[in-house]
């Protein structure tokens, strides 16, 4: 998760936080067969991104609610 596990306060993962996963923007790109040259390409990569950090703040989100309720 982006913040830190005993952290009441949510901080989201930089986009460079997540290119780093898969080496770098490029390799990121190519992952999904997007091309980071194309302006279309390079909205969807955005997109994909947002969707990963959602996701990490619904994730984190989940956890503080099971322990409140430990």
């Amino acid at each position: 998760m982006p913040s830190d596990s005993n952290s009441n306060v949510y901080v989201p993962k930089s986009d460079n936080q997540y290119y780093k996963s898969w080496g770098g923007y490029n390799n990121f790109m190519r992952s999904y067969m997007l091309k980071p040259w194309d302006h279309d390409d390079i909205q969807e990569g955005k997109m994909i991104i947002e969707g990963m950090r959602e996701a990490d703040r619904l994730g984190w989100e989940e956890e503080q609610r099971v322990k409140a309720e430990e």
